[in-house]
């Protein structure tokens, strides 16, 4: 009891006692986690176990299990919200990116790996929304310049190379890759995995690589959906310095350039893209989805592999694609109804010649293609593209199920699945139908 504001021996003495339980509940929590594997064996559940995703981390070893319940994490106090610290572990949700959000409320990064991470680091099956880059005093200045940010979603650095699985970047921001940003001041390679994941609306102004920047690592793309990105340059990614990115089965749709490649721009880097869309990108420049350039040796050579370039536009050259000083290939490849000042389908120039194979060029304004290429063979090149529309199902639109109509039809004459009318069906209707994907 207090008396006249005086604490009694009996209110002394129970403050005491209360103090010591907090004290003792406290030590047993510390034990509880000094103990690690055997308290939480190999998962740690958040927040049944532990409250939070970093405090996790802290009491996780190599080979243990994160599985995040669904919900909102943001920072704690730091100015990231999970830094993996180098373990082999898992973070997981388990409900889902649709439910389970890792948030930087418009002011915090969402992931930093900067203790050499490998492929055995997984963070899978979250949004990662709203993370903007925090200040990095990149030069030491102790001044806030206005390029020092790095990484709104993802800050791989170091050689950090972990694999980010089946996570949707949304409005993340930064001047180097507002989803994801592979670089540092070593120039150590960070090659990331980056597997079946969503970038929307990521920004990277007046930056580089709205969705992804990567320099001088090889980082590999698999799976992956861009839409909705921005950047002065490469509205969805951004290879510089050497970035040799495997780029596999990924869609680029309306993504935007303030100035040159729309989708992608590659910049002394020889990334390989394979069976990729891109749709309705474009830019204030040049390489209305992509641009090549490669001003000092003209050595690296991108490659593109069974794409689609449909609908894409740039304002002055390069409706599809840019070539400055470098020589890309593109092999089995359509090229369809894109749009330039010059070249709509394609503007080389300054010592560029592109090896063209067995691709399909048509009804690309204005003009097909400007400036030199090499003719590898059974290259389709006219000014219009018919008007027979690449429908397998007969529903008016074509999209996923007509691909799968053409395999289920594979080898066959079946004339529905023969959208291209050659008598078989095989690859070329694959491409027809890429290029001509859409509604009719």
């Amino acid at each position: 009891m207090v008396r006249g504001g005086i604490p009694t021996k009996e209110s002394l003495a129970s403050d005491a006692r209360g103090c010591m339980v907090d004290r003792m509940r406290t030590l047993s929590l510390y034990l509880v986690l000094a103990l690690g594997g055997v308290a939480f064996g190999d998962t740690i559940n958040v927040p049944a176990d532990l409250p939070t995703i970093q405090w996790a981390v802290e009491f996780a070893s190599d080979g243990d299990e994160i599985v995040v319940a669904p919900g909102t994490y943001s920072v704690d106090g730091t100015d990231t919200v999970v830094d993996p610290q180098g373990k082999a572990i898992t973070i997981r949700s388990s409900g889902g990116s649709d439910v389970t959000f890792i948030d930087g409320a418009s002011a915090f990064r969402g992931i930093i790996c900067q203790s050499g991470e490998t492929s055995e680091t997984v963070i899978e099956g979250f949004t990662i929304k709203d993370c903007h880059a925090p200040w990095y005093d990149w030069n030491g200045n102790s001044q806030q310049d206005y390029w020092e940010y790095f990484g709104g979603g993802l800050w791989c650095r170091d050689g950090s190379s972990p694999t980010i699985r089946s996570c949707v970047f949304i409005n993340g921001v930064a001047e180097y890759g507002g989803g994801i940003c592979c670089f540092d001041q070593s120039g150590s390679a960070s090659n990331p995995t980056i597997e079946a994941c969503r970038f929307e609306s990521n920004t990277a102004g007046p930056g580089v690589g709205g969705a992804i920047y990567s320099n001088s690592g090889s980082p590999a793309i698999i799976g992956c959906v861009f839409t909705g990105n921005s950047a002065s340059y490469g509205g969805a990614i951004l290879n510089f310095g050497g970035s040799d990115a495997v780029i596999t089965a990924c869609e680029f749709q309306d993504n935007t350039a303030q100035l040159d490649g729309g989708a992608i721009y590659n910049d002394s880097s020889m990334p390989t893209h394979s069976n990729c869309v891109f749709s309705g990108n474009s830019a204030g420049d040049d390489g209305g989805a992509v641009f090549n350039a490669d001003p000092s040796s003209s050595q690296n050579i991108p490659v593109f592999l069974g794409c689609s370039f449909a609908s894409n536009v740039a304002v002055d050259e390069g409706g599809a694609m840019h070539n400055f000083s470098v020589s890309p290939t593109l092999t089995s490849c359509s090229l369809t109804d894109n749009g330039a000042g010059e070249g709509g389908a394609m503007y080389s120039w300054n010592g560029s010649d592109p090896v063209l194979a067995e691709t399909t060029i048509c009804g690309n304004t204005t003009a097909q293609i400007v400036g030199p290429w090499s003719d590898d063979g059974g290259n389709d090149v006219s000014d219009s593209c018919g008007d027979d529309c690449p429908d397998a199902t007969g529903d008016g639109v074509v999209d996923v199920n007509d691909v799968l109509a053409v395999i289920g039809a594979w080898g066959t004459d079946d004339p529905d699945a023969d959208v291209d009318g050659s008598g078989v069906v095989e690859a070329n209707d694959i491409l027809a139908i890429l290029s001509g994907w859409g509604t009719c």
